[in-house]
């Protein structure tokens, strides 16, 4: 392979080493992806047929285009590229392929790296911000926060097989007896070669795990580091630090070829002292590493010939694709078996995962129905597909049910050792939880989880753990600790270059900075993640993450940069995910430029929340009301806002959307204000204020203080604004609704000096939004 580095755009890539880095770190892509990137940059002078392409990179022409479309999909992304830009991939209709963006050829492996970050990442959809004068004057928003939904879901690893993938960190505590697995090397000629290598090897790791009763790191796992580090597993020498640093004190390393009894395997026990080598034959791939590892263990009753090895290597050829983020080979591999084999329960619940993690949820949920209630399945095909089902309970926001079927999943695995697929339904069960309210259990419910991940050596699971009970932290109101548990998954995760649940880990310490009302810092959380979107596979996911970013730009003012992100994915059309059809009203109201809203706006609004294109929406309807009733106090039309907090009232309560009681309260005292019943806006903005307070939501009781001191200052009764306003004090320089009211006090007070250093933090808290008035 080629000994240059190529620079182009803020990306390296080094073919030797098969790293792509990008200026804040490496670059997660797949195998097939990178082939593909190195054969189109070494050939750049020109344009490259489909066929030739296909055949360099997959060493055969039976590819489809919509497989070589994929692939070529996920390099694209992982350079900020697109179909539609064509910055450094263009396609040439009817033929190919070809490399048009700049490139700078670097012949000295060693040279240096550019160090300084640039100023946006390549693919980053955020530019810098347009200068603006400050508009007219308008009440700032309400800052609520609901922390997504499909974050948690993310973090619980919803899809049974997800390909992580790796970084260069520092190493993680080594797990003594910890097994770790390396890819199958197989020889050249074999036509089998790119199934064995990651189906053996994925093959053995489940079968140590089952009878030599070791912790075995995932395979996914596995895989990320030899991204990181792929020389390290070809060197023996390095072998046990390649496993301490991924968590574990032993490697099995195997190769294969045949010969004539079939197939030949030599599997290399190693530690940090020795390494002892196990020769095998057998009639299959698989067999041939069930007779090494019986003479490895000693156990010879591991040789024995399983009961259908051709449905076994059928499982291993489509897990062999999963772990390599090819899901429509997995498909292909599975629809192209026999029908008898197809409908294996083992087979049949690896094509509903398939179809789930695609996002064919329809497909999926039969799939995982027909299994769930066959009398004749495994207790672990049971619990899979009673896990399935759960997963997509989950992902339509339907709780209760979800809990039901991960309740099922567990009293199936009950008694088993299967620690990857407890694991995950433990956290399931805690997110579950912790979204009906249940935070103790919850908390239980991830310590079950952690036990059966340590046993698994599952280090990435434990850093979904520290997300997730973060998040519950987060939900209620222990934001110090959740604050604190989002750093140490998000650590892990960069050590292993998963750029999906990294990003996810950083908008939900931004969400939970911004309910404490740490606007700067959640926006530089949701930023890092943001730039993480443009290699992130998961649709619904970047569409949290840049819901949450959008929310730290309204919170910082940042007017312009969030009036772009709402363009990315608010048409106006009702298929338009209606979280950006609530940021859109957000901007236009901070902007001053409310929209004139009537009643049949407000409940067009409404039932998009209540029944969104997409069942996991973000949207909440506390948030829709919240926003609309400024919207239409802005424009004078208090009946509008009063029908807004009618629809509130009328849906009533849930725990999928704790806000609402708040914004109730909030949104009447706002509403009698404004019909001058300053009584009744006393006595709801009081109830707001002790909500908020009650769940330690500074988002929300320092936005209600602030209103209720802005209220009593104009009915010239400082002496109350003034018990409110000591509590808003320490808020006063990093929120703007804080300022603006204590400098409504001071103003109003004669206090000269105060006032004038909060005229000048104002300026700098107000950013794009209108000016306020500030004076009773």
């Amino acid at each position: 392979m080629s000994a240059r580095h190529y620079r182009f755009g803020d990306f390296e890539l080094d073919p030797a080493s098969r790293e792509l880095r990008a200026a804040d770190g490496p670059v997660a892509l797949p195998l097939k992806s990178f082939d593909c990137l190195v054969y189109l940059l070494e050939r750049r002078e020109r344009a490259v047929g489909r066929d030739e392409l296909i055949s360099a990179v997959w060493g055969r022409g039976d590819v489809s285009d919509a497989l070589l479309g994929q692939t070529l999909a996920r390099a694209r992304r992982a350079i900020g590229d697109t179909g539609e830009e064509q910055r450094f991939i263009r396609t040439v209709a009817r033929f190919g392929y070809h490399w048009v963006a700049p490139v700078d050829v670097i012949d000295d492996a060693a040279s240096a790296r550019a160090a300084a970050p640039p100023e946006a990442v390549a693919g980053d959809p955020i530019a810098a911000t347009d200068a603006a004068p400050p508009p007219p004057p308008q009440r700032p928003p309400r800052r609520v926060v609901t922390i997504a939904a499909g974050l948690a879901i993310l973090l619980a690893g919803v899809a049974l097989f997800v390909a992580w993938r790796g970084a260069r960190t520092p190493k993680a505590p080594v797990q003594a007896g910890a097994a770790l697995v390396l890819p199958v090397e197989v020889a050249d000629d074999a036509s089998d070669a790119r199934w064995i290598r990651f189906g053996a090897m994925d093959y053995l790791a489940a079968r140590v795990r089952e009878r030599g009763n070791l912790a075995v790191l995932p395979s996914e796992q596995v895989i990320a580091y030899l991204a990181r580090d792929g020389a390290a597993a070809a060197d023996p020498a390095r072998r046990p630090a390649l496993a301490a640093a991924a968590g574990a004190s032993l490697v099995l390393a195997a190769r294969m070829r045949r010969d004539a009894q079939g197939w030949a395997v030599e599997l290399d026990v190693q530690d940090a002292e020795r390494s002892v080598r196990h020769a095998a034959t057998g009639p299959t791939p698989l067999q041939a590493i069930d007779r090494a590892l019986a003479d490895w263990l000693g156990d010879p009753a591991i040789a024995e010939v399983p009961p259908r090895p051709t449905a076994l290597e059928l499982q291993q050829r489509i897990d062999a694709a999963f772990l390599e983020g090819d899901l429509r080979e997995a498909a292909a591999i599975a629809e192209a078996a026999p029908l008898d084999l197809q409908r294996t329960p083992d087979i049949a619940v690896r094509v509903a995962e398939i179809d789930e993690r695609a996002g064919r949820i329809e497909q999926a949920q039969r799939g995982f129905e027909r299994l769930a209630t066959a009398p004749d399945v495994s207790p672990v095909v049971h619990a899979r597909a009673l896990y399935g089902l759960c997963a997509v309970a989950f992902n339509r926001n339907q709780p209760e049910r979800a809990q039901a079927y991960c309740r099922d999943a567990l009293a199936a695995l009950d008694g088993r050792h299967e620690p990857l697929l407890l694991g995950r339904a433990y956290m399931m069960r805690g997110v579950i939880e912790d979204q009906l309210g249940r935070y103790e259990d919850a908390l239980a419910s991830f310590a079950r989880a952690r036990i059966e991940w340590q046993a698994a050596g599952n280090l990435p699971g434990e850093a979904s753990l520290d997300n997730n009970e973060g998040l519950a932290h987060a939900h209620h109101g222990h934001f110090a600790e959740a604050v604190a548990s989002f750093p140490r998954g998000a650590a892990v995760f960069e050590r292993f270059g998963v750029t999906d649940h990294l990003a996810s880990s950083l908008a939900a310490k931004s969400d939970a900075q911004r309910m404490m009302l740490e606007s700067d810092d959640a926006l530089a959380s949701s930023t890092k993640a943001w730039r993480l979107a443009p290699r992130m596979d998961d649709p619904r996911a970047v569409l949290a993450i840049a819901y949450t970013h959008a929310q730290a730009l309204l919170a910082n003012g940042r007017l312009d940069e969030l009036g772009r992100l709402v363009e990315r994915y608010d048409d106006g059309t009702p298929a338009a995910p209606p979280e950006f059809a609530l940021m859109r009203l957000a901007r236009e109201t901070a902007a001053g430029k409310p929209p004139a809203l009537a009643a049949a706006d407000v409940d067009r609004l409404v039932e998009r929340v209540l029944a969104p294109p997409n069942p996991g929406s973000d949207a909440r309807l506390s948030r829709a009301v919240d926003l609309l009733v400024d919207a239409a106090l802005a424009q004078g039309r208090g009946d509008v806002a009063a029908h807004a907090l009618q629809r509130l009232r009328d849906a009533g309560a849930t725990p999928l959307d704790a806000d609402r009681a708040f914004v109730a309260a909030f949104a009447a005292a706002r509403i009698a204000e404004a019909d001058g019943d300053g009584s009744a806006a006393q006595v709801h903005y009081a109830r707001a204020f002790e909500l908020g307070l009650a769940a330690n939501r500074a988002d929300e009781w320092v936005p209600a203080g602030a209103a209720e001191v802005a209220a009593l200052v104009r009915a010239g009764r400082l002496e109350a604004a003034r018990g409110v306003g000591g509590r808003l004090a320490a808020y006063a320089e990093r929120d703007l609704g804080a300022a603006q009211a204590l400098l409504a006090l001071y103003e109003a007070s004669g206090e000269a000096a105060p006032a004038a250093r909060l005229r000048d933090r104002i300026e700098v808290l107000r950013g794009q939004r209108i000016a306020a008035e500030s004076a009773p």
